[in-house]
């Protein structure tokens, strides 16, 4: 059975927060931030923007819902508080 989001949702699969700190110090669980960053999975029916699935976004840190499917975290974010995604240095206009 597919997920297909609805009113302008998407689905992201979240992306893990670093281990390892910046001066290369190990971080237990407890002291890691969670990124607002996932990977789209779904995306509504009549969806007309600029995401596709398999994009990596960054969203706002209080948008949308934590769910699970199939035993996997995923979080549910209204299209509209997704504010950015990972393209290629040249990908992106002068």
């Amino acid at each position: 059975m597919a997920f297909q989001p609805l009113n302008g949702n998407v689905l992201l699969r979240r992306v893990e927060a670093e281990a390892l700190s910046a001066g290369g110090i190990y971080l237990p669980d407890s002291a890691r931030e969670a990124p607002a960053e996932g990977i789209v999975e779904a995306l509504p029916a009549a969806d007309a923007s600029e995401i596709t699935i398999g994009d990596r976004v960054f969203y706002r840190t209080s948008a949308g819902e934590d769910v699970t499917l199939g035993g996997a975290p995923y979080r549910l974010v209204p299209i509209g508080d997704i504010m950015a995604k990972y393209v290629e240095a040249d990908a992106i206009p002068a």
